[in-house]
């Protein structure tokens, strides 16, 4: 859909200019006291008409051009595939631990693994829109969903200041669900958790995500960075000793969401790179969006018009007859 418009009103009254050349006289007064008995010329009428004409039309032009008139956004639709991803990423304190498999080749924190792997993944995603949330004990919204991989970069690198607070998982992905109300579902869904657990969820707030994610219809991915003090997920705890495995109970709540979901366990920041490249494996449904396109100028293409019929103007100039030759 074309939108059109002008950014001024008042230069559309010098459009009225141009009745100008239609009643001024074309022809200079010789010392004569008539033409009447010469034969008619067809061809300098047309001559005078197009005087005439590109005087007007050159007004109008100019009147245009000042009015600033636009070629108005417009909203594209594309058609690709993959999936809407929204990365919920943990921004706990205990991010900035390192891993349960210390690499042989330096320390790196869970934070520095994950964003670096994060930043590839945007990189490398086919044409996903994406968006990013990064919580602690409070959620953010720092990246909405959309096409635009240099909003999701800069949203990474401004991790790098380090995690505080606590694991607030469910306000995270909560945040995270609420980004997709009220659009169409024009593909997969996908909610990107990379935390490391350590959260507990009443049975109020399990109800309330577990409706979300079916409302949604969004799968759910969760890269869980363990620690060292971090149980895996496989275990499970000795009856009695749940609560003490938040990570575990979190585990096994996620399971019973009704809606797709798997657990990449990752160790070390190599283990994290490959549970990422699994999830773009990932194959999902074509993808409906929109890109809205900056509008066009329109006054330079009217500025140019009027150039040209005032240089018309100029070659009829040449060609007037300024005096009668003598006889």
């Amino acid at each position: 859909m074309h939108n059109w418009g002008l950014q001024y009103y008042w230069p559309l009254a010098i459009g009225l200019l141009a009745c100008v050349p239609w009643r001024v006289r074309s022809q200079h007064a010789f010392a004569y006291p008539s033409l009447g008995q010469l034969p008619k010329d067809a061809l300098s009428r047309w001559l005078q008409r197009g005087w005439r004409s590109c005087g007007a039309l050159a007004i109008l032009a100019i009147s245009l051009a000042l009015a600033g008139p636009y070629w108005g956004e417009q909203r594209m639709e594309y058609v690709g595939k993959g999936a809407h991803v929204m990365v919920v990423l943990d921004r706990s304190a205990s991010m900035n631990d390192d891993f349960a498999d210390k690499p042989a080749q330096g320390n790196a924190s869970k934070m520095a693994a994950a964003r670096k792997v994060l930043q590839a993944f945007v990189d490398a995603s086919r044409q996903d829109l994406m968006g990013m949330v990064t919580f602690s004990t409070s959620p953010i919204l720092v990246a909405p969903l959309g096409g635009d991989r240099a909003a999701m970069q800069a949203a990474l690198a401004a991790t790098e200041a380090g995690g505080m607070g606590f694991t607030a998982v469910a306000r995270g992905l909560g945040l995270g669900l609420q980004v997709f109300e009220d659009k169409p579902l024009t593909g997969a869904r996908v909610i990107l958790l990379v935390s490391d657990g350590a959260a507990h969820l009443d049975v109020q707030t399990q109800d309330l995500l577990r409706t979300l994610f079916q409302r949604q219809q969004a799968s759910l991915y969760w890269v869980y960075l363990r620690s060292a003090s971090g149980p895996r997920l496989a275990n499970k705890p000795e009856e009695g000793n749940e609560q003490s495995y938040p990570e575990y109970e979190l585990h096994r709540y996620f399971q019973t969401l009704g809606v797709g979901y798997h657990a990449y366990e990752a160790d070390n920041p190599r283990a994290v790179q490959a549970a990422m490249a699994a999830i773009a494996r990932l194959k999902n449904q074509p993808v409906r969006y929109y890109e809205t396109a900056p509008r066009h100028e329109l006054s330079g293409g009217l500025y140019a018009f009027a150039m040209l019929n005032v240089l018309a103007l100029l070659a009829l100039q040449l060609t007037e007859v300024k005096r009668w030759r003598a006889a």
